[in-house]
């Protein structure tokens, strides 16, 4: 098990099960996505868990009993608290068939996640679209410079 921690003013970022060689450019998206959200006051847990406990988080959180590949919870919304569990396998699987890398799916992935934190949601057609286009966009923000 691998625990990392960055602190940079407010924000905390804890990386949890993430491959070392990861972080940097992990700990950058998280930053560029903060900014752009402009949260300046933050501490997120970022943790990778197996499939079998995903399902378990989103039988238990959400009602349903299937894989997904991210959940996000915002567990102080004032201090901007929130945690991030990313499916492990499930994840490495869609950016094959994605044709990405690992290290860009759990990019795009915690971009993803921190959106839900800041209140964007996939519920309806509507709410997917303008979520997506926003993490696509933050996505091709940064995919220029690290992948």
């Amino acid at each position: 098990m691998l625990g990392i921690c960055y602190i940079m003013n407010n924000i905390n970022i804890n990386f949890i099960n993430f491959p070392q060689k990861y972080i940097a450019t992990l700990k950058t998206v998280i930053s560029i996505t903060l900014i752009e959200e402009k949260i300046d006051i933050c501490t997120l847990n970022c943790i990778i868990i197996s499939d079998k406990n995903m399902i378990r988080l989103n039988e238990q959180y959400k009602q349903k009993k299937a894989i997904t590949d991210i959940i996000s919870f915002l567990l102080i919304p004032k201090l901007f608290i929130g945690e991030i569990y990313i499916a492990k396998k499930y994840s490495q699987e869609q950016a094959r068939t994605y044709n990405n890398t690992w290290k860009a799916e759990l990019a795009y992935l915690i971009i993803h996640g921190i959106l839900h934190l800041c209140g964007y949601t996939d519920y309806t057609k509507t709410e997917k679209h303008k979520m997506i286009v926003k993490q696509d966009l933050l996505f091709n923000l940064i995919e220029r410079k690290f992948f």
